[in-house]
């Protein structure tokens, strides 16, 4: 078998033939309130391939305090012409690249709603350059930049029932009866993305590997 493609352009090629984006499926339950919302997923350029920045929560935070994720947030329609724009005014307020330094290559399904109410549009954007990431200190604890073939490692990825902090995921508000099965990625030093953020990094390397189903697929 030859070496998985990495490369920016391999990206930017899967992503270009990615269909229209599934809308959020409601799998587990409907909450109280919807909270338009949207994420980019930013891909920048090292060592001539792709990798992937995460930001980490602050711990002042009221939600997900701490966890690893990509930068985003909820819609402000006061400001925002649609969930694009506001995946990459996010982006800004976060880690600093101005929209017209990320180029959107396309749109994964888009998630939840989450246990906060969000339901989550996501965008992919190619980062002009890794200068450019300035994290806001207020948001953001830590950046880190992760290859994305580290993520397609074996070793990298499980599956699991149990939340990070204890405790089991169906013990959420939930519209099954089995229990939710989460995706784990581990990447550096036992860092750890899973949840919502984790199933995006699976359909990513689903639309650049084309070697797993997408998480809808899955659960379909």
């Amino acid at each position: 078998m030859s070496d998985p493609d990495f490369t920016v352009a391999a990206v930017v090629r899967a992503c270009a033939a990615l269909p229209a984006p599934l809308p959020p499926q409601y799998y587990f339950w409907d909450p109280p309130e919807i909270k338009p919302s949207s994420l980019i997923v930013p891909v920048v350029e090292v060592d001539g391939e792709a990798a992937l920045i995460l930001t980490k929560r602050a711990l002042e935070m009221r939600n997900h305090a701490g966890d690893w994720v990509f930068p985003g947030g909820r819609i402000d329609p006061a400001v925002d012409i649609d969930s694009r724009a506001g995946a990459l005014r996010e982006l800004q307020e976060e880690l600093g690249p101005d929209p017209a330094h990320v180029t959107v290559i396309g749109a994964l399904d888009s998630r939840g709603p989450i246990l906060s109410g969000h339901v989550i549009d996501v965008f992919i954007g190619l980062v002009a350059a890794a200068a450019l990431i300035k994290p806001d200190p207020s948001e953001v604890s830590d950046v880190a930049v992760v290859p994305l073939r580290e993520f397609a490692t074996a070793n990298s990825h499980y599956v699991s029932q149990n939340l990070p902090g204890g405790g089991r995921a169906a013990t959420m508000p939930s519209r099954r009866s089995e229990p939710i099965e989460m995706h784990f990625f581990n990447f550096g030093n036992d860092q750890l993305v899973w949840g919502t953020q984790g199933e995006i990094i699976w359909d990513l390397l689903s639309c650049v590997l084309g070697d797993r189903p997408t998480i809808a697929e899955i659960r379909s």
